[in-house]
């Protein structure tokens, strides 16, 4: 490690502030990662009493601003132990997704002026007209929504205008409701950030324009036009636009210098900072960096807690002359480029993912709740199920689809659910006797063949490869079947060391940051050339799975059965409460 006097090659910083922590991320010139530095807020800032980052009230979830302030010093003042900070040449980062963040007009002047002797929670502790941000988990705006849509022309028409419909997570509804009910608040707010440009804004001393991969999730935001809905945002308030920022940048996009407050207090030079955006944008932007023996077209499978699928858009399928299949499904969210404009990135996530199949792993392999991901394996077998049985484990309400409850059919001459195929299929409450294959089987199959569906709604054009990362990208059966579904090759990341290539996905937003920022930082030289440390590791994608070309065959022959038993099982399910007896 170098010392903190800059030698030792520049170094460039991602951030990620995420719902439960603040993470930092170092790479070098090489974009190979050298340092990660963490701020848990439940551990390390307990006197916010968050839960997992936030505070719940039934539907409203919040997080504190201060708290996140707070953060940021912590963070930069670990970096500054490492001896590396001096190194730091360029910065940018991401941010939690649809929540925001209310400055008082006192704010705005404090943050440009901060006094390095003095922390930043000191000094902002009146800066917010809002001390506790709504995020992306609250769930009570409905009634905005309703009113967003109405204003649009349908739901279709604000999709067509936003990228989705309405949605209570997203902030255009928030900003609503904060002018409806909370009128003081409002009329002490004179700008709104995101979170992610709310960090940008800290960092570089000044009010930080929003991004447009972010500006993308808050439905207020016109992605044709690349610019804020005039009609969408008047209806909230005339004024909107102004609070927000009139210019909406991309997030490769130098927004201001390192303020002079983390120049002075923590020895970093005032280098560029480069616009923040949201987590999801930001992820897909790292991925992109190690796409070199991948095609551009690659999607990115995002294997945790919940399923998240993105995956690059060439045309924008909401546009005026799109496909009327397009039209028809608007579930999912389509969000600008976040560093190329004229493209877009559709974003599909799906609730029931790695808990689901740990549900199935755990009660349905036997019973007793101790069987091991190699049963798993083992139960699931080479497959394919389909098409003579499909399953689908919705264990709380799905988004896509919307439907609820566990749901399995078997192909049978006597049944009585004819799909337009012609094909009969019974509903049965387990596969047990029918000699067909396993609850884990069916799982990933379903999970996996839904995500092609979905796909194909948004684009006609084909998948070229898929990059895997999360918890469940370890799980090599449903790595084979994500191939053999999709027909395409799957890669995963890993670094590369002198004896070979190690399977380990970075912090992918961070790195994402941490990428734009070493992009710019090169584009635009600042005179000091180094010689770069040669000592870590460098992040690279590696094949991992292959198709079948047999298996791709079964399953693309099954899809149409399969999609009209999922649309069945939403049509009679959807939203309603368990089946008696199913779990």
């Amino acid at each position: 490690m170098a010392d903190a006097d800059g030698a030792g090659g520049p170094l460039f910083l991602g951030l990620d502030l995420s719902t439960q922590q603040l993470k930092g991320m170092l790479v070098d010139e090489q974009r190979r990662a050298v340092c990660e530095v963490c701020i848990v807020f439940d551990e390390r800032l307990p006197e916010y009493s968050t839960a997992s980052g936030r505070h719940v009230r039934g539907d409203v979830v919040t997080a504190p601003v201060l708290m996140w302030v707070e953060a940021i010093d912590l963070l930069m003042a670990e970096l500054a132990a490492t001896g590396l900070a001096a190194r730091i040449r360029g910065v940018s980062g991401a941010a939690q997704q649809h929540g925001s963040v209310y400055w008082r007009q006192r704010g705005v002047e404090t943050v440009r002026q901060l006094a390095s002797s003095l922390p930043l929670k000191e000094q902002l502790q009146e800066a917010f007209a809002l001390p506790d941000s709504p995020t992306w988990e609250d769930l009570s705006t409905s009634q905005q929504c309703r009113d967003l849509e109405r204003t649009a022309g349908g739901a279709a028409a604000l999709a067509r205008i936003s990228g989705s419909v309405a949605l209570e997570r997203f902030t255009g509804a928030q900003i609503a409701k904060i002018k409806q009910t909370q009128p003081a608040v409002w009329e002490d707010t004179a700008r709104i950030s995101l979170v992610s440009s709310f960090v940008a804004s800290v960092l570089v001393g000044d009010i930080a324009p929003v991004d447009c991969g972010d500006a993308s999730g808050t439905n207020i935001y016109d992605i044709q036009d690349r610019a804020w809905s005039r009609r969408m945002c008047d209806s909230i308030d005339p004024r909107l636009v102004g609070m927000l920022g009139e210019r909406v940048v991309t997030a490769d996009t130098v927004v201001g210098a390192l303020s002079p407050y983390f120049v002075r207090r923590y020895g970093l030079a005032r280098c560029p900072v480069v616009a923040f955006t949201g987590d999801n944008p930001s992820t897909y932007v790292g991925f992109e960096s190690m796409f070199t023996s991948v095609d551009r077209s690659a999607a990115v499978l995002s294997l945790g807690t919940s399923d998240t699928v993105l995956f690059p858009l060439d045309d924008y399928p909401y546009a005026a002359n799109a496909s009327p299949l397009a039209m028809q499904h608007l579930d999912g969210h389509v969000l600008q480029h976040p560093t190329a404009a004229r493209r877009y990135i559709a974003m599909l996530c799906y609730k029931n993912g790695s808990l689901a199949r740990e549900w199935v792993r755990d009660h349905c392999l036997g019973g007793s709740g101790s069987c091991t991901w190699a049963d798993f394996g083992e139960s699931a077998g080479p497959g394919p199920m389909a098409p003579a049985a499909f399953g689908f484990y919705y264990l709380s309400a799905e988004i896509l689809p919307r439907a609820k409850g566990l749901h399995r059919f078997v192909r049978c001459s006597d049944g009585d659910i004819v799909c337009p195929s012609g094909s009969r299929y019974r509903q049965l409450g387990s596969f047990d006797g029918t000699g067909l294959g396993s609850d884990a089987r069916a799982i990933i199959e379903s999970q996996v063949m839904s995500m092609r569906v979905d796909h194909s709604r948004k684009t006609a054009a084909a998948l070229d490869s898929v990059a895997v990362t999360g918890g469940a990208s370890s799980n090599r059966v449903l790595l084979q079947t994500i191939a053999d579904v999709l027909g395409v090759s799957v890669f995963a990341a890993g670094e590369q060391h002198p004896g070979g290539f190690e399977l380990k996905t970075p912090a992918m937003p961070a790195y994402g940051g941490a990428i734009r920022a070493q992009q710019q930082v090169k584009e635009h030289p600042i005179g000091t050339e180094c010689e770069p440390d040669r000592s870590s590791a460098k992040y690279t994608l590696q094949r991992i799975c292959s198709p079948s070309e047999h298996m791709h065959d079964v399953y693309t022959q099954a899809l149409a059965d399969f999609e009209f038993l999922r649309s069945h099982v939403s049509a009679q399910h959807g939203g309603c409460a368990d089946p008696a007896g199913t779990f």
